[in-house]
């Protein structure tokens, strides 16, 4: 009797067990069929090893299945397909795409990428770029992968202190880059700056760019394969990166012999949104007698999808600089501040990649308008002289004040486009109004004056700027704009 008893009682915990087993098993094997998510381990797969010979590098990454039940992945897959340099594993198998791969709830699974680059190959492009594409019922998840494809210097998301660049190779900057308070960055002849896009130079501490007369310092996008994904012979392609920024903490700032090419674009900094503009400078704090928050000398700024140079209640010199082609205004002064701009060519015209419909070519303005009744606003002092002011539409300059604050500003010996009466508040003296400058090929981006171009030899002279942004000698009296003919 005991052991029937103890029998029965075995078989009905037998059953029971049984039972639960069956459940459990039938739980687990159910399969999400609609939504879910996934998530990964980083948010780039990044090859970041500056690769000094030919060889093969890999990197790994964890997909994880965000859901308490099993999930089935329809698809994990390179977005360049059987076209990527990059390579896959999974689960010991290689390949380049994968298909239904189960995932148990709350677990993860590994993926590994590898890559084989040749670094001193030039036609490689700086940045070797794909995507990692992950398809769960109908929906993608996905994260860039980036290598690093030549030989460079590489700044990734970086706080750089006190230092000298090197011209030995060019530097790459992915996302953004900050000189930090009280740090130097000095950027001598010679250096190539390639900004990734939305990538932007952002300055706290003081930014010294020392270019030649011969050896300009370059700051352009990385898209080096231009050629390929415009067409060839079409020129630069605005907003590729962003900028350069200029916090109010910053002074001292220094450009000389230095290019600004197809930048502009707006950009991220944690979660803050920066205006579209190749220069930014925020207001000057520090308001040194005789020192300049930034003084930028024999500089081109061209193809920048925003504004060329925007400043907030700010203190620029510029000198010899040639601002051109830029989707908003070339120069834009808001909240009054203290600007000199002499023997400057500022112009645009458009191009089948900049259509220019009512933004000026300069803005000088003593206020921010923040709505139509409100605004914020700083006393202003401008002086401008010797500069072009001219483009293809009716009116190339604006210049207003709000009564609240003060408002000097004078204008001399300048060629304006412009068709409307320059405000009375504004000291103007031997300007050329509606004189076209005669320009040698807007179109290809040579601004030197025509021989016959009304702008030779109607400049004033000014103290030591001897010589234009060419280094030709200036005669006296000099030309009007960055160029002697």
């Amino acid at each position: 009797m005991f052991q029937n008893k103890t029998l029965r009682k075995g078989l009905t915990l037998m059953g029971l067990s049984l039972i639960f087993i069956f459940s459990f098993s039938c739980r687990k094997s159910s399969v999400l069929s609609k939504g879910g998510s996934v998530t990964f381990s980083v948010d780039t797969l990044l090859f970041d090893t500056v690769f000094t010979a030919q060889g093969s590098s890999t990197r790994s990454i964890r997909i994880f299945n965000s859901e308490k039940e099993k999930i089935n992945i329809s698809n994990i897959r390179l977005e360049r397909g059987e076209q990527s340099p990059y390579r896959l594993n999974i689960n010991g198998i290689p390949g380049k795409s994968f298909k239904n791969i189960e995932l148990a709830g709350k677990d993860s699974l590994w993926v590994f990428a590898a890559i084989t680059i040749d670094p001193t190959d030039e036609n490689t492009p700086f940045l070797v770029e794909d995507k990692l594409i992950v398809t769960l019922n109908d929906r993608e998840f996905s994260i860039p992968i980036v290598a690093f494809g030549q030989n460079a210097y590489y700044i990734v998301d970086s706080v750089l202190e006190t230092q000298t660049w090197h011209a030995d190779k060019p530097y790459i900057i992915i996302k953004n880059a900050l000189v930090n308070t009280g740090a130097t960055l000095t950027i001598p002849a010679g250096v190539r700056v390639y900004m990734h896009q939305d990538s932007r130079l952002f300055v706290q501490g003081t930014l010294k760019i020392t270019g030649t007369e011969t050896d300009s310092v370059i700051f352009q996008g990385d898209r080096i394969d231009r050629d390929i994904y415009v067409g060839p012979d079409r020129g630069d392609v605005p907003g590729e990166w962003g900028g350069l920024y200029f916090f109010k903490e910053s002074y001292g700032n220094e450009i000389n012999h230095a290019v600004f090419k197809n930048g502009g674009a707006s950009t991220q900094f944690f979660d803050n949104t920066v205006m579209a503009a190749t220069i930014q400078v925020d207001q000057d704090t520090v308001q040194q007698i005789n020192q300049y928050k930034l003084k930028i000398t024999n500089t081109k700024i061209h193809t920048s999808q925003g504004y060329g140079i925007l400043a907030f209640n700010s203190s620029i010199y510029a000198e010899n600089c040639l601002v051109v082609d830029c989707g908003a205004e070339n120069i834009m002064l808001f909240e009054g501040g203290n600007y000199k701009f002499y023997n400057c060519t500022m112009t645009s015209y458009g191009s089948e990649f900049l259509i220019r419909n009512k933004n000026v070519t300069v803005g000088i303005l003593n206020y921010f308008p923040i709505s139509q009744n409100q605004y914020t606003g700083g006393n202003l002092n401008a002086e401008l002289k010797n500069c072009i002011i001219y483009g293809n539409l009716e009116n190339e300059i604006v210049v207003n004040k709000k009564s609240d604050f003060l408002a000097n500003v004078s204008i001399e010996n300048c060629i304006l486009k412009t068709k409307d009466a320059i405000d009375g508040f504004v000291v103007m003296n031997n300007n050329k109004l509606n004189q076209d400058p005669l320009f040698k090929d807007t179109r290809n981006l040579d601004f030197h004056l025509e021989p016959n171009s009304p702008a030779i030899g109607a400049g004033s002279p000014i103290l030591n700027l001897l010589k234009d942004l060419d280094g030709k000698a200036r005669p006296n009296p000099p030309a009007i704009g960055c160029y002697e003919p």
